[in-house]
């Protein structure tokens, strides 16, 4: 099993990982890092998009074209790449080609995140935005044989709706920005600094209910599709649990009239999570832990059925948690120089100075054997890749 290897490679004293250290972007933040397919793709406030190959350990190409700062990124499968910008555009690449596929126009503020769902053999992109909307476009499909004669027919830009193909419509409910979506299947949830959260069916682009409890803004949200329910953090310093098979269920409802539908429905939290101080910003899932960030510098792991809390991490420099990772059994923590590896399943903390010459650690990603970390050092930004075979 990969992960013991690396928990065994990283817990002993004398262990010192293989490092790359690959030059960034034009500005010391890093807004965004995927790594699929041994791509590990970054975006910033510079406008571009960096790629690099995971498995050769170098830079590969840089994906130029936004107007504004890059602060969503999903990749979807076989090269294909979706960004949301702070110039209000949503764009396709393909990062085989290296070029720009389609944009799409249609927000009217900044594209703050975005997910990629499946449905009946179509992908959607749902993307939330400054602008208090959602939208949804078909993903276009990669074709085997191109309609053009080169690269330079692309990208295709569509300005209206009413011109694009692959636009399916606007989501309106949210009184303030989208914050967070996350979705599978006909279901996406949505979270808003309006306080509050909402469930989406893409298929028949309605509201199916609001998520009402937050008293602050919600800045992370979660669908757990297998158990049927959906978790948020807030700056409230809380986490709500929502099960969201009441939506379909038969039972006791609130309503409310706003700007969704006349009667939409409003669903309560069936759980409270207590323990952070300030705002919860990071959350993240696996089949049996569930794992929240905060500003409080602490680290809390609950059991993903139960939701008791397992295991606490205080960080000894109490700063504001800003990457974090999780496998079946591993957790990563980023914050300012200090990167810390966790077995889940006995709470034990392996720290690594590996890192300790970075100002700050923005994101960390881990697939088998392979850690990427997006780190600022001395106001600039770097791609970071650790070997956890290698000593």
């Amino acid at each position: 099993m990969p992960d013991a290897s690396v928990l065994q490679n990283w817990s002993s004293s004398d262990f010192r990982p293989g490092r790359t250290t690959l030059r960034g972007h034009m500005t010391s933040v890093i807004t965004c890092l995927q790594f699929e397919d041994n791509y590990v793709i970054t975006g910033a406030d510079d406008k571009m998009i960096r790629v690099y190959d995971a498995i050769n350990k170098k830079f590969l190409l840089q994906l130029s074209g936004h107007d504004g700062g890059v602060w969503a990124l999903k990749y979807s499968h076989d090269g294909i790449l979706v960004s949301g910008s702070a110039d209000s555009t949503v764009r396709v690449w393909d990062i085989k080609k290296g070029y720009c596929t389609h944009v799409f126009e249609g927000h009217k503020s900044t594209v703050r995140c975005l997910d990629i769902v499946e449905y009946e053999n179509t992908n959607y992109i749902v993307t939330g935005s400054r602008d208090n909307t959602l939208h949804v476009w078909k993903l276009p499909k990669k074709s085997s044989a191109t309609d053009y004669e080169n690269e330079h027919d692309y990208p295709l830009l569509f300005h209206t709706p009413e011109e694009n193909p692959y636009f399916v419509g606007v989501l309106r409910g949210h009184t303030a920005l989208v914050r967070a979506v996350s979705g599978h299947g006909n279901i996406v949830v949505s979270g808003s600094y309006d306080n509050t959260l909402i469930v989406w069916d893409v298929a028949q682009m309605k509201c199916l209910c609001i998520l009402s409890g937050h008293t602050d803004r919600v800045y992370s949200a979660l669908y757990d599709h297998e158990r049927k329910r959906c978790i948020s953090a807030s700056m409230d310093t809380t986490i709500k649990i929502w099960d969201l098979n009441n939506i379909w269920n038969n039972g006791e409802w609130s309503y409310a009239t706003n700007s969704v539908s006349p009667r939409t429905k409003i669903l309560g939290a069936m759980y409270t999570l207590h323990g952070h101080t300030s705002m919860v910003g990071l959350l993240r899932l696996s089949d049996k832990f569930l794992v929240s960030a905060a500003a409080d510098g602490v680290v809390n792991v609950w059991d993903a059925n139960s939701y008791l809390l397992k295991h606490s991490f205080d960080n000894t420099n109490s700063c504001s948690i800003t990457a974090l990772e999780i496998t079946d059994v591993i957790l990563l923590s980023g914050s300012q120089s200090l990167l810390k590896m966790y077995d889940l399943r006995s709470g034990l903390c392996f720290y690594s100075d590996t890192l300790n010459d970075a100002n700050q650690i923005w994101s960390v990603k881990l697939k088998g054997q392979t850690l990427v970390a997006a780190v600022e050092r001395d106001g600039r930004s770097f791609l970071e890749i650790l070997s956890l075979a290698e000593n």
